[in-house]
């Protein structure tokens, strides 16, 4: 058991939540919110009591899970607001979310088997197959329609394939994975029917270990490590539980377990590439399973994950969070540390005075940004030069227009513009890593950008790291041109600098960055402030530093140099 003060700080959330639930009326989800994707592609204004219903749900079945850890009684107010919110889940239109209706069979909403549908699918089947004989019986008769017409039965027509089985991305582990889990619990005494659900699932899981690199680098980003790696493990502990394959055992699937460890920055942030956030929470339950099976490293967690931390309050996240967490998983720091990805290109130095992180890759990963060459300065547990992470999922984030949005844009990000060109989507456009090296305090890493932009006249793009972690970072970068043409430096920080001349500064609340630079041409350094909309909805400013040079046919080499340290508090 961890300290009682980690689980019970949980504890008393769940608590003020189902109180709450107790004492409120659920947020309705009406015609007008679920039409809203449709009429205007902005997706939060559904979604938001979509999952405050959820986040009811689960707090009704984790106060059930701590009153039976503790003395084995589940109370009578948990088990009627337990009642009352699957009931209330019963009623829903559908489970699916209205931005996946593409995952709809003859636009049958109530049948649409995508991430949320499944989710609630395993919640409620787990939750009747925990609390059912408590409940009341025509709540638990009902739930067990609802489950086989929404999503057994859709799910278990193998014939026709489902639009996110052809994806290679989380959908597979989370989908799969929640079905599968809900059969487990659903169908104790149904051995053919649960092997019909099985069968595919476990297709679906390998597909989605199949697509992952050898060094088990997740392109998603942490978020989503989180959330597909997490719904793999879950399901193969669920599945390994009842006599199933232990699908944990695999080379690949360990290096995969231990990519947050390789990729954490010392305070337990993370890089935020792709559609990624710095803050990616853990599941500390997740964390000690996989170290208790794997023996894979720890990144930092400072305690365990509070309930407001998942915001679309995932039953599993939490509930194995109270019964799987162990001491070993909170509040180990790591010694200052080097990691290389050689085939996802991350490279991460943390845990030491100053931190970086930098990237190669390629312009078709999952949840792209146009992002190569990219990198991250930190100190003193403060980002100084950013990347921006996700911006808000609407119906234009995931079409035609994704690449018009700063946070995937390429000046969104800190790489150059070249003769007003940005780089390219596609596979095609990416970067070669020509060397890594550790050197005891740092790293180099010298990349070649050269196919991740398509300009005319435009030969040669090389990117070279030189970093030092006591706080130095050198970025050269090299330019071979048949002609003459404007180039520019772009560097992006959600800090406001301070452009002084030939130096620009970034100053934090405990940590600084100064910026200065050399070039065979005059570099004119401008700002840009950009307002946008984060991942949740939050209006944010963007400080983008531009330094421009014009340069003529040949060679050119730009040199900037960044200067980081924490400030003494």
């Amino acid at each position: 058991m961890p300290p009682k003060t980690h689980l019970a700080a949980l504890e008393d959330e769940v608590r003020a939540v189902l109180a709450r639930a107790a004492g409120t009326a659920a947020p309705e989800l009406t015609y007008t919110l679920y039409r809203q994707y449709e009429d205007t592609g902005q997706r939060l204004g559904y979604e938001h009591p979509y999952f405050e219903r959820r986040g009811r749900l689960v707090a009704a079945g984790a106060a059930g899970l701590f009153g039976e850890r503790r003395d084995g009684v589940v109370g009578e107010d948990v088990l009627r607001v337990l009642a009352d919110e699957l009931w209330r889940v019963c009623d829903e239109f559908t489970w699916a979310l209205p931005a996946h209706a593409y995952n709809a069979r003859d636009d049958d909403m109530r049948r649409c088997v995508d991430l949320f549908a499944a989710e609630t699918a395993h919640t409620v089947a787990e939750l009747i197959a925990r609390f059912g004989p408590r409940l009341p019986g025509d709540v638990v008769m009902r739930c067990r329609e609802e489950l086989l017409d929404r999503v057994f039965i859709p799910y278990a027509d193998d014939q026709r394939p489902m639009r996110w089985e052809a994806f290679t991305n989380n959908w597979l582990a989370v989908v799969a994975g929640a079905v599968g889990m809900a059969a487990l619990a659903f169908f104790p005494d149904d051995a053919k029917r649960l092997a019909m659900i099985l069968k595919r699932a476990r297709k679906s899981m390998a597909r989605y270990i199949e697509h992952f690199p050898e060094d088990g680098g997740c392109s998603e980003g942490m978020d989503y490590w989180v959330y597909g790696f997490g719904y793999f493990t879950y399901f193969a502990e669920a599945w390994r539980e009842r006599g199933g394959p232990d699908l944990l055992l695999d080379k690949k699937v360990r290096e995969i377990a231990a990519f947050p460890a390789r990729v954490a920055f010392g305070d337990g942030t993370f890089p935020s590439f792709s559609d990624g956030s710095e803050t990616a929470v853990i599941p500390a339950g997740l964390m000690s399973r996989l170290v208790e099976r794997l023996g894979v490293p720890v990144p930092y967690l400072a305690s365990v994950p509070t309930f407001a931390s998942d915001l679309c309050h995932r039953w599993p996240h939490l509930a194995r969070t109270i019964e799987w967490t162990t001491e070993r998983v909170i509040g180990r720091r790591g010694e200052p540390a080097v990691a290389f990805l050689p085939e996802l290109a991350w490279l991460v130095d943390r845990g030491g005075p100053a931190e970086f992180a930098a990237k190669g890759g390629h312009n078709e990963e999952e949840h792209n940004h146009l992002d190569v060459g990219q990198f991250i300065l930190r100190a003193g547990g403060e980002t100084l030069l950013a990347d921006l992470g996700a911006g808000e999922y609407n119906a234009a984030y995931f079409g035609p227009e994704r690449y018009q949005d700063v946070h995937t844009a390429s000046e969104g990000h800190s790489v150059p513009v070249i003769d007003g060109q940005g780089q390219r989507p596609g596979r095609e456009y990416a970067a070669k890593v020509e060397r890594f090296a550790e050197t005891g305090q740092g790293a180099i890493l010298t990349l070649d950008l050269t196919g991740a932009y398509d300009v005319p006249g435009l030969t040669a793009v090389g990117r070279r790291f030189t970093w030092q972690r006591h706080g130095s970072l050198v970025v050269v970068d090299r330019f071979q041109t048949e002609r003459e043409m404007p180039l520019e430096e772009l560097y992006l920080s959600r800090i406001r600098p301070v452009v002084e001349g030939d130096r620009v500064v970034w100053e934090g609340a405990r940590a600084r960055c100064v910026l200065t630079w050399q070039a065979p041409v005059v570099m004119a350094p401008e700002l840009d402030v950009v307002e946008t909309i984060g991942h949740r909805g939050e209006l944010e400013s963007v400080f983008r530093v531009r330094l421009r040079c014009s340069v003529k046919a040949g060679a050119t080499r730009l040199e900037s140099v960044f200067t980081v340290e924490r400030k003494e508090l």
